[in-house]
């Protein structure tokens, strides 16, 4: 029995002396912020058009973002252009909307901005883009091709 109270007299003064600080503390290594986004491959097809006058379509794409940081995400859409002599529509033609948000060729629109990390399994984002084309007289027939451009940044 005097054998076990000295044990625990031991342990406890180790104890204590750990509380106080009499040791260093063991280094703590920080985890670099990570963001990773991917999104789904191929075209994204808002449709076909008969006839003049003015088109306008839209389609959904969903983004799927995890982070162990605060983040933000952004999208913008760049120019139309025919698809075989790469002749571009005019921007003064075009009309772009994000997530109903309207801005012009190449702005950058805001789709999300977090100050908390995802769940471990991430979330899904919707950006749903819309494009008109006016005039479209004025442009050959045939297919056409633009890029829509997701930027995700880690916040500080």
């Amino acid at each position: 029995m005097r054998n076990l109270a000295s044990i625990l007299s031991i342990v406890m003064w180790l104890t204590a002396g750990n509380a106080r600080g009499d040791s260093p503390p063991l280094p703590v290594s920080p985890v670099p912020p990570f963001l990773k986004v991917t999104v789904p491959q191929g075209p994204l097809h808002l449709g076909s058009v008969l006839g003049g006058g003015a088109f306008y379509a839209g389609a959904q794409v969903d983004v799927h973002v995890v982070a162990n940081c605060p983040y933000q995400v952004q999208a913008s859409f760049r120019e139309l252009k025919h698809g075989s002599s790469d002749q571009p529509v005019a921007p003064k033609h075009l009309l772009v909307a994000i997530n109903g948000k309207r801005a012009a060729v190449g702005e950058k629109v805001a789709i999300t901005q977090t100050r908390e990390p995802t769940p471990v399994n991430g979330v899904d984002v919707p950006v749903q883009l819309q494009l008109g084309v006016d005039n479209l007289m004025n442009y050959r027939a045939g297919r056409y091709h633009g890029t829509l451009v997701i930027t995700a940044m880690a916040l500080p």
